[in-house]
Order: C-alpha cells, then structure tokens, then sequence
C-alpha cells in the first residue's frame, strides 16, 4: 500500500499551506543554512528555534529523511528487515521508524517503535506521523542514552532481535556525550540487536565518522556511503527547487552492526 503520497498530502496541508511561498521559502533556506554553513550554533541554539523552521523540516527535510532511510534499509543485508522492535534514539519527528517499516515486506506485521526525544515538538509531531504512516509508536520525552536498552536484558530478548536507530542525532551531541555512547551501542550490537546508525555525508558534521566505523568493524559491522537515484515526489521536487536547492540523489552514510547470531 502506498502510504507516502497521502502523508506528504497530509503534511502540505498542515505545514505548507499556512504559509505564503516566500515565507516558507524563507525558513526552508534558514534552517538549511543552520544546519550547513552554521552548524557550530547547534550546540547552543535549537535549529527548530521558529515555527516556520519546524514546519520546513517536517514538511521537507523529514520526508526526505524517510525515503532516504527506506533505501538504506533495502539495500542492507535482508536480515535488516526482520526486526519487529525499533528504539528510535533522538526519534525527531519519528520518520526514521516509519522508514524502516515500510522498507519491510507487506505481508510482516507492523513493527513496535519507541521514540526517544527530548523536543516535545518533534515527539508530538512523530505521534501524529506514525498515525499517518500506521507505525504502532510510542513516544517519549528522555535523554538518549540514558534510554539504551542493558546489553543484557533482565529477561529474553523478542524472538526477533530490537533494533536501536540513531538517524541524524548523534552529530548533534556534545562529544562527552558520544564518547559515552560508542561503547554502550557496540555493546548491544555484539550481544543483543541491530544498530544502525544514520548521518550526513559531510565529513565535518561528524569527525568521529572514522572512529566509530572501525569499532564496528571490528565486531563484524559495516560502514556505507550511499548516494541513491531516486526521483522525488513532486511537492519535494517543487520545495526543493523554490529554494534553489541542487539535489540530485539522496545521499547518507550508515553504520550498521547486528549479534555474530544474527548475521
């Protein structure tokens, strides 16, 4: 079933339309600038700081997000799409799940995803996305790492192994913060479940790429770059190209790792 087309129509409507062109142009290319040319704010200043900016990354950036996690999904290994428990650390508007989902078979049942965030904004907007995209998720108002499942749980693990996502979040932290949580996610992956991890192709929006992606390749994970051909919908194709943007493929880079007996 399609459920990307109604979405993005559901979004036009409730984060678009309010707005004149120029102005959601204006917060479109303002929030791309936050995040491209002035991404050291970060740290100390929310790049959701204005609704018009919030309505631009869940109108624009968070579909193309969705899509982008969908082919990641798809190409890896098919055990990527046998999980049926999703903890989305640092979930934003929790498209990374749905993503994942929907890159799964028709005929599996829908999987069960927590939501992991500290923005109250981007949690309510996440419930809302998941009725839209028929995710069964749950969302919660917490730090990250301190929401990483024990790499040994106090009882058995679900037949089919959790998954951990951390999609566009782990740039955002301060680096106590991902020196701390490299060792807890290698953890769960050599003993527990999947991890995937997800982030921008820019090397300066994550030094730590390198680092990391030699840990996991040292428990038998993997590191990608992709950049995925893919023709976008026509309300991103027409946002995308009001704004000036040149975008010709979806490109990311991933982490990923699952136990030795999952592989």
């Amino acid at each position: 079933m399609d459920v990307l087309t109604p979405w993005l129509g559901a979004l036009h409507t409730r984060h678009v339309a309010p707005y004149r062109p120029q102005e959601f142009t204006r917060a479109l290319r303002a929030l791309s600038a936050r995040y491209v040319e002035r991404r050291s704010e970060l740290a100390g200043r929310s790049a959701l700081d204005s609704a018009g900016k919030r309505s631009a990354f869940a109108a624009f950036y968070a579909p193309l997000h969705y899509l982008t996690i969908r082919e990641i999904v798809r190409a890896l290994p098919e055990v990527a799409r046998e999980v049926a428990h999703i903890t989305d650390l640092g979930c934003g508007t929790g498209v990374g799940a749905a993503a994942w989902q929907d890159a799964r078979e028709n005929s599996r049942p829908r999987v069960q995803v927590v939501g992991i965030d500290q923005n109250q904004w981007a949690l309510d907007e996440a419930k809302w996305n998941w009725q839209q995209l028929g995710v069964d998720g749950r969302a919660k108002r917490a730090d990250l790492i301190a929401e990483i499942p024990p790499a040994h749980p106090a009882r058995p693990a679900p037949p089919a192994p959790p998954a951990l996502l951390l999609a566009w979040s782990i740039n955002e932290l301060p680096r106590h913060a991902q020196a701390q949580l490299l060792p807890l996610l290698i953890a769960f992956a050599r003993e527990r479940g999947h991890v995937l991890i997800v982030e921008p192709l820019a090397r300066g929006a994550a030094p730590w790429w390198d680092g990391w992606a030699s840990a996991f390749t040292k428990i038998g994970g993997r590191a990608d770059e992709w950049k995925f051909r893919v023709e976008l919908p026509p309300m991103l194709k027409e946002l995308s190209a009001r704004a000036g943007f040149q975008r010709d493929y979806l490109g990311a880079r991933s982490m990923w790792a699952v136990p030795a007996t999952g592989r």
